[in-house]
């Protein structure tokens, strides 16, 4: 997608960021959300010429205030959930079948689990 979009409204972001804020002041909120006073402030005054990226509408959304989200920021700026690159999946992780993985050890290892895991449950800090 491209940053510079036809539909960035820069007022209607202004709005959002400004309801937003709550009773915090800008340079409160921008700290809350993890970016440049300068940045959100840039945005707030309407002086950003392309539309901020879904990155930095993510940490606005999650610490707006009144009612405020990210699909709420992506529409002042133009952008369309088919327009954001899909996020790489986290592999999932695997449970464990640990009682089959102990039915396939030898006498020997059980023996040695088993002492283990005695082990944890009495060990004392």
């Amino acid at each position: 997608m491209s940053r510079k979009s036809k539909h960035f409204n820069k007022k209607i972001l202004a709005m959002l960021i400004e309801r937003a804020k709550g009773e915090r002041t800008t340079r409160e909120f921008a700290n809350d959300c993890g970016i440049s006073y300068v940045q959100l402030h840039k945005l707030e005054m309407c002086q950003q010429e392309n539309a901020p990226g879904i990155k930095l509408l993510t940490k606005l959304a999650e610490n707006s205030e009144n009612g405020i989200e990210l699909e709420d920021y992506m529409f002042a700026c133009g952008i369309e959930e088919q327009d954001i690159k899909p996020q790489k999946k986290q592999p999932t992780q695997k449970s464990l079948d640990v009682q089959s993985m102990y039915d396939k050890l030898s006498q020997g290892q059980k023996k040695t689990v088993y002492d283990f895991i005695d082990y944890l449950l009495n060990y004392k800090r």
